[in-house]
């Protein structure tokens, strides 16, 4: 049915699942992959990136209001424990609501990710929008770029890196540090080919329109918030652990765009035993339009101590 999440395309943390989605959505942490390097990391063994659970649940919880068309336009993701690979993992959703106002229905829907003991590792509330108006799209001209500007893309993405092993320590992060830049793009099929792969963006062939509620040949919004979370475990280290993400999705990148993801930290504090850092995220397209804006909350490590998990209660975002 129109506006049902798709079946699950991975029903287990299953190491062939994760490589495929991190491949998915350009991310090539060894954390994510590479057996030898994860088993000698404070983690001591292979995880999912936190936006795997994406393959599990797609999270659009939009039904009916058809003919209308509908739009994911905001996560608030909050991960509770790592994903090891070999873990298994149960979504349950719980039937959305709508609200009603001149830009249209907002749909709101919570799935809750919990480990085969029960235990809660993931929630997320999602809203999607039923425009009040059917109105044709925008055509939509693809960018087009120098050999010098391409050269740059290509130089940017070739420039990016993992913190990796090396703890970051909360205590020597200070205000108004920068992650990033992450670029991703030019957009192209394979780029889509590869996140339907390794996720949920699968397009309804009777309607051109992806599961994530947009056209088959724009970036869905559950890409466009793994890429936000790229940005973050990126800057975050195998020791750090990325808590909560709440992202607002502006527009939704088409074919030969070139997004660019990059933040700041904004707050630093302790919270129940734990060195919180806030961070202010922004992702935007290759004409300086906004695609998505957030910020999320980073558990560093405190001394080299690997921060404490399962989390047990959330955080509260600074200000």
């Amino acid at each position: 049915m129109a506006g049902q999440p798709a079946p699950a395309w991975a029903r287990d943390v299953t190491r062939d699942a994760v490589r495929h989605f991190a491949w998915g959505i350009g991310d090539n942490n060894p954390l994510w992959s590479d057996p030898q390097y994860a088993q000698q990391s404070c983690r001591g063994g292979l995880l999912a990136p936190p936006a795997f659970l994406y393959a599990l649940h797609e999270t659009t919880l939009a039904p009916g209001h058809d003919p209308r068309p509908r739009l994911y336009v905001g996560a608030d993701w909050c991960w509770y424990d790592t994903l090891p690979v070999g873990k298994a993992v149960l979504p349950a959703a719980q039937p959305p609501t709508d609200h009603e106002d001149s830009s249209g229905i907002t749909q709101t829907g919570v799935v809750a990710f919990h480990g085969g003991n029960g235990h809660l590792v993931a929630k997320v509330t999602t809203r999607c929008l039923r425009p009040s108006a059917q109105t044709a799209a925008a055509e939509y001209t693809q960018p087009r770029y120098s050999d010098e500007e391409l050269a740059r893309i290509e130089m940017n993405i070739l420039a990016e890196g993992q913190r990796g092993a090396e703890p970051r320590q909360w205590q020597e992060t200070a205000l108004g540090d920068r992650l990033g830049p992450l670029t991703k793009g030019p957009l192209s099929i394979m780029d889509i080919v590869a996140w339907c792969a390794g996720a949920l963006g699968i397009p309804e062939p009777h309607s051109g329109v992806s599961v994530g509620g947009v056209h088959e040949e724009i970036a869905t919004g559950p890409q466009i918030t793994s890429w936000c979370t790229q940005l973050l475990t990126d800057w975050a280290g195998d020791a750090g652990f990325l808590h909560r993400l709440r992202v607002d999705l502006l527009q939704q990148p088409g074919l030969g765009s070139t997004t660019t993801l990059s933040g700041a930290v904004t707050h630093l504090f302790r919270q129940a035993n734990h060195q919180v850092v806030q961070v202010a995220i922004s992702a935007t397209d290759q004409s300086g339009q906004s695609v998505a804006q957030g910020d999320a909350l980073v558990i560093l490590p405190d001394g080299g101590e690997t921060p404490a998990l399962p989390i047990p209660e959330p955080i509260a975002f600074a200000g």
